[in-house]
């Protein structure tokens, strides 16, 4: 019973639309899954799927590590959108709220 639950659970959330994502100003589409530790991860509409753990919380602005090892700053916008900056080398994501 278990197990159909997760499945289930991860069929609905591979059903939503994809979001109007960008890496470095480059639009691409993503889906967010945000987790109950904090952690959050970002399937990409080209297959990608990256995972970023809380290191620091804050808010608007927190710290996560991606799952190679690099450091992001998010801040959460007014709006309830979400912009991701790498502390070394500046690569920048943009997830909408919707």
């Amino acid at each position: 019973m278990f197990l159909g639950v997760v499945v289930g659970a991860l069929s609905s959330a591979s059903a939503e639309p994809w979001k109007a994502c960008a890496f470095n100003d480059q639009a691409i589409g993503c889906r967010d899954v945000h987790h109950a530790n904090g952690s959050l991860t970002i399937h990409w509409q080209d297959g990608l799927l990256m995972t970023y753990r809380l290191i620091e919380e804050g808010f608007p602005r927190s710290l996560l590590r991606d799952s190679l090892g690099g450091v992001w700053r998010r801040e959460v916008l007014v709006q309830g959108n979400a912009v991701f900056t790498h502390a070394i080398n500046g690569n920048r994501i943009a997830v909408p709220l919707r």
